[in-house]
C-alpha cells in the first residue's frame, strides 16, 4: 500500500469520525479496520502513574495535615492552663498616708490583704483545667477518625469513577466491534443503510460518555490529591473487586463503638457541666479576705507610734449567689443526659439497619459480578456472531449490547450505593453527620472547625 493510498484512508477514516457522511459501499474492510484504530480513545499509561492504595492515601494526608500544627497548639494551651488553674490569687498591697503639711498630725497605714479559698474554688478550676485537656486530645482522636472518613469518601469516589470509566470504554469498544460487522454485512447488501446509522449512534454517543467519564475521572483525582497539597492527575486505583468493596467498614463500625469516641466526649461535656457548677457555687460562697498592716502615727508635738492591724473581711452574698448560673448550667447537663441516652438508644439502631443493608448489598455485588455480567458478555457475544452469520437481526444485537451496559452499570451503581452506606454507618457510629463528611469542602470545614475551637479555648485558672 501506497503512502498516498494510506493517506486516502486515513482521512477517510477521520472524516466519518467527525460525522461527515461516506458512501459505505466504497469503503474496504481494511479502511473499517482503520477507522476503529483513530476512533477508540487509548486508555494507556502513557506517563507515569501511582497506583494508590486507601493506606498510602491516609499516610499522605495524615503526614500533610500534620504540618498545620493546630493539635500541637491546644496542647500547648491545655499544658499552660493546668499550671494557670495552679496559681494562687494575688494579694493586694493598699499604703494610705493623711497630713502632709509639717504642723499637722500625719498617718501612713501599710496594708495587704489576700482573699482566701476555703470552699475549693481553686482545686475546682484545677479540675476544669484537667478536663480541658482530656477534650483536647479526644477531640485529636475524633478528627483523625474524620480525616479518615473523608479521605475515604474521596478515593472511593475515584475508585468507582475508574470502574464507571472501564466500563464506557469496554461499551464502546463492544459499540465498535458491532459497527465494523454491520458494515460488513452492509457491504454485502445484507443489511440497508438505516441498520448501520443506528450502531453508529450508538458508537458516537458512547465515544461522548467515554470523554465525559475521563474529565470526571480527572477532578476525582486532582480532589483526592488536593488533601495533601498537591494536584495530580495521574492516580490509579487497583481494580481489584477485593479492593473495591468496602469490606472493612463492618471492623470499623465495631471499632469505634468499642471507642465510643463520641460517647466518651458527651461524657466529658457532662463533667465539664458539673465542674462548672461547682465553680460558680465556690464562686458564690462568702471566701473572707485576710487584711494585715501596720499604721504609724506621728506629730510635732508626741513621739511616733507604730500601730499592728489585722482584720478580716467577709462578703455578704445576699442578693448574687451565683445561682441562676447555676440553673443555666444545671439546664445544659440535662440536655447533655438526654443527648446521651438519646445517641444510645437511636444511633445504634441506624448503624445497625446499615450493616445488615451492607451486607445484603455484598450478596448482590458477588452474583453481578459471578454470574450476571459472564452471562450477559456470552449472550453479546454470541448474539453478535449469529448477527454476523446472519440468524439474528441489528435489533437483537443492540438489545444484548444494552442488557450487557446495563449490568455493567448497575455493578457501578450496586457499588457507589454500597460505599454510601459504609460511609454514613462509620460517620453516625463516630457520631459525625454523614453529609459533613461528604460534604465537597469537608476537610475545609474540619480544618476551620479545629481553628475556630483552638482560638475558642478558654483561660481557666487563678492569678486574679
Amino acid at each position: 500500500m501506497s503512502k498516498k493510498t494510506f493517506k486516502s484512508m486515513a482521512d477517510q477514516a477521520l472524516d466519518h469520525s467527525s460525522g461527515v457522511v461516506i458512501p459505505q459501499r466504497a469503503m474496504s474492510w481494511a479502511s473499517l479496520a482503520l477507522l476503529a484504530m483513530f476512533t477508540l480513545p487509548v486508555v494507556g499509561h502513557s506517563k507515569s502513574t501511582e497506583n494508590l492504595s486507601l493506606s498510602n492515601a491516609l499516610e499522605k494526608v495524615k503526614t500533610f495535615q500534620a504540618t498545620q500544627g493546630v493539635w500541637q497548639t491546644q496542647a500547648q494551651i491545655a499544658n499552660a492552663n493546668k499550671k494557670q488553674a495552679k496559681l494562687w490569687i494575688n494579694p493586694n498591697l493598699s499604703i494610705e498616708q493623711s497630713g502632709f503639711k509639717n504642723d499637722q498630725e500625719k498617718e501612713l497605714s501599710i496594708g495587704i490583704s489576700q482573699r482566701l479559698d476555703l470552699f475549693g474554688e481553686r482545686k475546682a478550676q484545677q479540675k476544669l483545667a484537667e478536663i480541658s485537656s482530656n477534650q483536647v486530645a479526644l477531640k485529636q482522636q475524633i478528627y483523625q477518625a474524620q480525616l479518615e472518613l473523608v479521605v475515604k469518601h474521596l478515593w472511593s469516589q475515584l475508585a468507582i469513577l475508574e470502574l464507571e470509566r472501564d466500563v464506557v470504554l469496554e461499551q464502546l469498544k463492544n459499540s465498535q466491534e458491532n459497527l465494523q460487522v454491520t458494515e460488513k454485512r452492509y457491504q454485502a447488501g445484507n443489511i440497508a443503510q438505516v441498520d448501520v446509522d443506528r450502531i453508529r449512534i450508538n458508537t458516537l454517543e458512547n465515544e461522548r460518555l467515554f470523554k465525559q467519564a475521563e474529565l470526571e475521572l480527572k477532578v476525582a483525582r486532582q480532589n483526592l490529591s488536593q488533601l495533601w497539597g498537591e494536584s495530580s492527575s495521574l492516580l490509579s486505583i487497583d481494580q481489584n473487586p477485593k479492593n473495591l468493596w468496602p469490606f472493612d467498614s463492618i471492623s470499623n463500625v465495631e471499632r469505634f463503638q468499642k471507642d465510643n469516641l463520641l460517647e466518651k466526649s458527651l461524657q466529658l461535656q457532662i463533667l465539664e457541666s458539673k465542674t462548672n457548677i461547682d465553680v460558680l457555687k465556690a464562686e458564690a460562697r462568702p471566701n473572707p479576705t485576710l487584711n494585715a498592716g501596720i499604721k504609724r502615727t506621728s506629730s510635732p508635738e508626741s513621739s511616733t507610734e507604730n500601730q499592728v492591724l489585722l482584720g478580716v473581711e467577709i462578703p455578704l452574698n445576699i442578693f448574687n449567689r451565683n445561682q441562676y448560673g447555676v440553673e443555666i448550667s444545671q439546664a445544659k447537663q440535662q440536655l447533655l443526659d438526654r443527648q446521651q441516652q438519646f445517641y444510645r438508644s437511636q444511633n445504634k439502631i441506624k448503624v445497625s439497619h446499615l450493616l445488615s443493608e451492607l451486607n445484603d448489598l455484598s450478596s448482590q455485588f458477588q452474583q453481578l459480578q459471578n454470574i450476571q455480567i459472564p452471562l450477559a458478555l456470552r449472550v453479546q457475544q454470541k448474539t453478535l456472531q449469529g448477527f454476523q452469520a446472519g440468524k439474528f437481526a441489528v435489533t437483537d444485537v443492540q438489545q444484548a449490547t444494552m442488557q450487557l451496559q446495563d449490568v455493567r452499570l448497575r455493578r457501578v451503581q450496586l457499588l457507589k450505593t454500597a460505599w454510601q452506606r459504609a460511609i454514613t454507618a462509620e460517620s453516625l457510629s463516630l457520631g459525625v453527620s454523614p453529609e459533613q463528611i461528604m460534604a465537597a469542602d469537608a476537610l475545609d470545614q474540619l480544618n476551620q472547625n479545629a481553628w475556630q475551637d483552638t482560638q475558642n479555648l478558654p483561660v481557666i485558672g487563678g492569678g486574679k
